[in-house]
């Protein structure tokens, strides 16, 4: 499945209630302390990278969740360094682990799912009371940094993600919705270029409750609607001007039932000489809104064109 492609996941979002996300430790250059480990639950943390001048590559560290228990996870904390760092994304992984990193991860895996991610400025979440993720017992869990650097060598110093656990009980469970579309061409000099794409849902959507987009640095605004099969007026779930430098987590109430159709529209303006098309480069562009709800069926699912 090509959501591996997608970051991010992204990102995970997450929300407090049905009212929209609750932010906790913010996106940022880490401090002079690293992250401390969450009471419950379990710890990434990324090793040094040493990025030379023009540098562009993707480097995944693996972990795995304790074999005696897994975890019902409730929401994610970052430390994540801004300088160097394109995006940040935690991934699945149904393969066993073979090392534990950093090594080279461009290419992702048809067995990864996404769990979270972010961007420039994306802050910590909590999902909404009495929902979780279930990571299993000896879990593969994916730590990935997009590293990217315009300028002079530097030392990218250690990331860290909280997965945060709970110990409640009857938890409902917490799945994602990529939508979008992986078919982008914008041309060269052009101005205000829609690029749209989205799905039928094949599973119903009882409780939408936070959304995380994603586009790259010619995006301008990106808009989520969802069109009922009964007929009427589409509803806009989120709709917000794009800023590449400050990713934003947003609350994005509604429900879907099968059938009912998502569209993801972006809108981009292209100054460069040269037509931009989909690619997980800076200078190539996407259009993705990662879309948190529950009861879910499975942890995530690609919704689009090209997937």
């Amino acid at each position: 499945m090509r959501n591996a492609l997608v970051l991010f996941v992204l990102p995970v979002l997450a929300a407090c209630g049905s009212a929209g996300p609750v932010t906790s430790a913010t996106g940022g250059d880490p401090a002079s302390e690293p992250l401390a480990p969450p009471t419950v639950g379990m710890q990434l943390a990324t090793t040094k990278i040493a990025l030379a001048s023009g540098a562009e590559q993707y480097s995944c560290w693996s972990f795995s969740v304790p074999k005696d228990a897994a975890i019902s996870l409730a929401g994610l904390d970052n430390q994540v360094p801004t300088t160097g760092v394109h995006h940040w994304a935690v991934f699945t992984n149904t393969a066993p682990v073979k090392e534990s990193g950093p090594y080279e991860c461009a290419t992702m895996g048809v067995t990864w799912g996404l769990v979270s991610g972010g961007g420039v400025g994306t802050p910590g979440v909590k999902f909404p009371e009495g929902t979780a993720m279930t990571l299993n017992a000896g879990q593969h869990i994916i730590f990935q940094l997009h590293l990217l650097n315009a300028g002079a060598p530097i030392e990218v110093p250690p990331a860290y993600i909280n997965l945060i656990g709970t110990t409640g009980k009857n938890l409902q469970p917490v799945g994602l919705l990529i939508a979008g579309t992986l078919n982008i061409t914008i041309p060269a000099h052009a101005t205000g270029v829609p690029v749209s794409g989205g799905c039928a849902l094949q599973a119903p959507m009882e409780n939408i409750f936070s959304a995380f987009p994603h586009m790259h640095q010619r995006g301008r605004r990106i808009a989520t609607t969802l069109q009922p099969k009964a007929g009427g007026a589409p509803v806009v779930l989120t709709d917000h001007m794009w800023d590449f430098h400050d990713q934003g987590l947003y609350p994005a109430k509604g429900s879907a039932v099968v059938g009912d159709q998502v569209t993801v529209t972006c809108t981009y303006d292209n100054p460069g000489a040269t037509d931009v098309h989909f690619g997980l480069s800076t200078k190539d562009e996407m259009c993705i809104d990662v879309l948190y709800y529950y009861p879910a069926t499975q942890p995530s699912t690609y919704c689009g064109i090209g997937g």
